[in-house]
Order: C-alpha cells, then structure tokens, then sequence
C-alpha cells in the first residue's frame, strides 16, 4: 500500500458541512469551564479527564465531583449546601429467610376424664400461652386410669399426671419416673359415702365395700386412714371400679369410694340427686403432700428439658389468667374442652382455682422427704429415696 492511500481523504473532511460544524461546536464547548457546559458535554468532559487531573480539578477517580469541590461550587454560585448521602458501594443480596422457632412437640395423658383440675393445660392451649412458648401439646385421656404414668416409664408418652403418693410408690418399684411439676399443692384423695348411709365416722366402715380407682389410693392412702383408726385393709372389701365412682355409688353397689377427685365428686353426686359426706386423707393420718403432679421419664428428660421448661412457662401464665379472671377462664376452658360443661364442675371451679399451683415449677423438697420418710417407717417402701430422685424443677441448674 503506498503512502498516498493511507491519508484520509481531503474531499470527505473539508467538504462535509455537518462534520465541519460539530466540529466548531465541540471546539467551542470544550474552551468553556467544566460548570458552563452542558451536562452531556460536562460528564464526557470529566470522564475524559486523567485519573491525576480529576484530582487536582475536584473531581474522584471515576469523574464524580468529590464533597470539597462540591462545597466550593456551592459557595461560588450562592447555593445552600446540601447534605451528603452516603450511597452504597455494594448491593447486598436477598437476606436469608428467618428461620421458623424450633417446634417442641410433647404427648400428654390426664390421669382422669378431663376436669376442672385439669384447667390449666386446657386454657394454656385456648388462651394462646403454649403457642407463644412454641410448644405443641397433645392430650390423651387414659382407657385406664392406672396406666398413664407406667406410659411414661414405658416411654410411650412424654409426660403423664399423676399424684405424689402414686409417684412415691411407683419409684420405689423402680419405675424411671420424676415429678416436674405440680398442677395442684394440696391433697385431692378423700373418701366419700352417702349421706343417707349408717356410715358417720371410719370404723363405721368395717365389713363395708370399697371401690376404688388408683392402687395408691389403697396404698397407702385407705391403709394409712384405717390403721389411724385402729384397724387394716382386711377389715373392708375392695372392689376396682375405674371411672365409674358415681354410678357405682348412686346404685350402691359400693358403701364408699376413695381416690375421687374431692373438688368435683360431692357436686357429680349431688347432680344426681345424692347428697355425700366426706372423709378428707391428711386429717386421718396421711402426711400433707401434692394432689395433682406432671411426671416425666428420668432417664429422658435431658432430651425434653427445654421443650419442658417452656410448657411450665405456659402453664404459669396461664394459671395466674385463670386466678386473675376466673369467669372468663370458665368460659374459655368450656370452649377448648365442652366435655368439662357441667352443672357440677361449673359448682366446683371456684374451688378449684383456689388449689391451683401459680407457680407449678416450683418443688417444695420438705414436703417430698417428710412423705418418703413416712412411707418407709409405715413399710409401704423398703428404702429411702432422696428427693432430687423422687423429683426436681426442671428451671434450676
């Protein structure tokens, strides 16, 4: 190629008019300073400018005006300064989802049809404090009333309700099971007969039959209020009647009953037409102690621990709103569990609420020991059992 083919061609620059003028127009805008061009010919103008000149014209590295030189135009031109926003440098991505509460699941099973005694499991659910700890509850009544806690030391349930004289007993037949918690501190076991009966004191009930429900409820709460009173378990006939405590009464195939809830049976009785009397445990020989108790497995509950401590935060909150607004527990308690809707438990929930446990965590270790004391001086045990095996609150260290 010769030299001549490699200028450019003098007819195409000197002869086009529309090249001739922007041209001029550029010549004329780039003599101009960076603030009286025109924004287009400002910003190709700064980007244009060497990475040293941007400096020392006021401009950063990729042509923006930095703060200083932004002041100083400012000030020049009579404008108020205006704040600097500060833009981030990286787009951050989509934030993790949050990551849902851990779920704890526990299975429960009453130690009776549900009742009164009952409440605070039932308004803990309807009154949202469960949810709010994160805790499923599910609540199972037994077929049998005797085998709730032995479902546990199975480890076919998580938790079970129970009584203290139970839980005693079945320790010391070594049963891996520990009371958590107690839903109602005062003793619920009595012995109940007609009012219309030749029964007035207990050794009126000599030669008598007595029906029963749990085997703690002979032994050894009937045996302790006989030999307080001179006399032994061959002294009357016993007969296992589950649930059917008012029936079996009011058809009087029985003389007396123990173990039923003290709290609702006078009022079940009295719905049908039976008038009662009672004989109450604890002033008939039997050391004061717990009436209602939440068992877990020993040897499972580290794995429960915490799903456990928050289900007894539950059952605080919930126990306090029930003391706090009785009527209006009623009614929610009825709600969540309309089997309980009766004229009888509706008689008794005053007195109910009056034995509940506001704080059911909370474990009262003198009592514990005096009661395992007792059993083993009377022989219903053969060892002593220390209290932090017999039971323990799952919120201390």
């Amino acid at each position: 190629m010769s030299i001549r083919s490699m200028r450019p061609s003098r007819r195409y620059v000197w002869r086009s008019p529309l090249l001739m003028a922007g041209l001029l127009v550029a010549a004329a805008v780039a003599s101009l300073p960076a603030w009286a061009q025109a924004p287009e010919a400002a910003s190709q103008a700064q980007k244009d400018t060497p990475p040293a000149e941007a400096v020392e014209s006021g401009t950063d590295a990729t042509g923006q005006d930095t703060p200083q030189a932004a002041a100083a135009e400012n000030e020049a031109s009579g404008r108020a300064a205006e704040p600097a926003v500060e833009v981030p440098s990286i787009v951050q991505g989509s934030p993790e989802p949050i990551e849902p509460p851990p779920t704890r699941e526990l299975h429960l099973v009453l130690d009776w049809y549900p009742s009164p005694q009952h409440a605070a499991l039932f308004v803990a659910q309807a009154h949202g404090e469960l949810e709010r700890q994160g805790v499923t509850l599910t609540i199972t009544t037994p077929a049998d009333p005797s085998v709730p806690a032995k479902l546990v030391a199975a480890d076919r349930a998580d938790l079970a309700l129970g009584r203290e004289p139970q839980l005693h007993m079945l320790i010391a037949q070594g049963l891996p099971l520990v009371r958590i918690a107690t839903l109602i501190d005062t003793p619920l076991s009595s012995l109940i007969v007609r009012e219309d009966s030749d029964i007035t004191k207990l050794t009126e009930l000599a030669g008598k039959t007595v029906g029963y429900a749990f085997q703690d409820s002979i032994n050894p709460v009937l045996a302790t209020m006989l030999n307080h009173h001179g006399m032994t378990l061959n002294d009357v006939t016993l007969e296992k009647i589950d649930f059917a405590m008012v029936r079996a009464l009011v058809e009087k195939r029985v003389d007396a009953v123990i173990g039923a809830p003290r709290n609702v049976m006078p009022a079940l009785l009295a719905q049908e037409g039976i008038t009662s009397r009672h004989f109450l445990a604890e002033e008939h020989g039997l050391p004061r102690h717990d009436g209602l108790v939440l068992i877990a497995n020993r040897e499972r509950l580290e794995s429960k621990r915490d799903d456990i401590r928050h289900l007894l935060a539950a059952l605080e909150e919930a126990t306090n709103w029930m003391i706090n607004h009785p009527e209006a527990a009623w009614s929610l308690l009825i709600e969540e569990e309309p089997g309980i809707d009766s004229e009888a438990n509706r008689r008794a929930w005053a007195a109910t609420l009056r034995r509940m446990a506001p704080s059911p965590g909370m474990l009262n270790t003198d009592r514990y020991a005096t009661f395992d004391a007792f059993l083993q001086e009377r022989a219903f045990i053969d060892e002593d059992i220390p209290v932090a095996q017999l039971a323990m609150n799952p919120n201390s260290t």
